[in-house]
């Protein structure tokens, strides 16, 4: 993100955090489409320093439909907040009228990424009891109820009539991303087969789930969920980053989260998957198998403008996987 310009550090002295002396700002990593760096200030009259995560938008445009500022602090206020953990916005710039950019500040939550926390290989029981507590939460955001399934155009979260549409098309999804990689991208032309035989199954996927309108995160996996233990048991510290959030059907959430599944401990996908159907969330067989065709908008978007090469290669060897598997 880089040191504050004057007119976003005269914003957070003057109306986010009056007063305040700003000691460190250290990016954060993760933010593939927005500016995230934590903030540590001094307030007059507080006990200590306090921390802040401070969000910045960028412009430009994108596949998906992506929530402002404005809407994002909707969704944190009006829905998410009700049901499961969040971090609380203590200031915005929605406009960016002050600061030059759309901007947020919100609280910092203590907690280790789940991401983290996968990676170090918990023990079976630990992971059970992991995978089990972030099932529950996902399970409570699905039981967030919106007026009719679509993408949100503005803080009112009453998506339009025609919202559904851009998450509706997966064979003409996937046609577009491929069309527009790059000619030297990393997929070759049999991966680019491959994904497109498998987006044949998403007219069928979409038309099981069309007319639901759950609250859906949109991004919901390890990196954007914070995790702590609480009297020996894992618990959902907060649920991050909520710019993709549409109504919809809980079941893009559970293909986000069981993506990578072949990367994590067996025991946390099953604790996933007990703490969501715990939690009410309806999740048969065919409904897992629908929630991977459905995870296809965003690993045609992942395979076809790859965030760095890592991302990527995790992302191709899930396709091979399925194509494998042919579901």
């Amino acid at each position: 993100m880089g040191p504050l310009d004057p007119a976003t550090h005269a914003w957070l002295t003057s109306h986010a955090l009056p007063g305040a002396l700003l000691h460190a700002m250290d990016p954060l990593p993760g933010g593939f489409t927005n500016d995230m760096a934590v903030l540590t200030a001094e307030r007059p009259g507080a006990a200590g320093a306090e921390r802040y995560v401070l969000r910045r938008y960028r412009p430009g445009g994108s596949r998906f439909p992506r929530n402002t500022c404005a809407v994002e602090i909707a969704v944190l206020g009006q829905a998410a907040a009700r049901a499961v953990p969040v971090s609380a916005v203590v200031a915005a710039d929605p406009q960016g009228r002050a600061t030059g950019r759309p901007t947020l500040l919100y609280r910092f939550v203590d907690g280790t990424p789940l991401s983290q926390v996968l990676a170090d290989g918990p023990a079976s029981d630990d992971a059970r009891g992991l995978g089990r507590a972030v099932g529950v939460v996902l399970a409570r955001i699905g039981r967030i109820r919106l007026p009719r399934p679509g993408v949100f155009g503005d803080p009112s979260l009453v998506p339009a009539p025609d919202g559904a549409a851009p998450l509706g098309d997966l064979p003409g999804f996937v046609d577009r991303c491929l069309a527009a990689a790059a000619p030297d991208g990393p997929l070759s032309g049999t991966d680019s087969a491959a994904l497109r035989a498998l987006a044949r199954r998403g007219p069928l996927a979409h038309a099981a789930v069309a007319g639901e309108r759950s609250l859906v995160h949109g991004d919901f996996n390890p990196k954007n969920i914070l995790v702590q233990q609480r009297a020996g048991q894992w618990a959902v510290a907060a649920v991050l980053d909520w710019e993709l959030a549409f109504s919809g059907s809980p079941l893009f959430d559970v293909g986000n989260m069981l993506r990578f599944a072949h990367e994590y401990p067996p025991a946390f996908t099953t604790g996933f998957v007990d703490g969501f159907r715990y939690g009410s969330g309806r999740l048969p067989a065919d409904r897992l198998r629908l929630s991977r065709t459905l995870d296809l908008f965003a690993l045609a978007d992942i395979l076809t403008a790859p965030p760095d090469p890592a991302y990527f290669a995790r992302a191709h060897t899930v396709l091979r996987r399925s194509a494998a598997d042919r579901y």
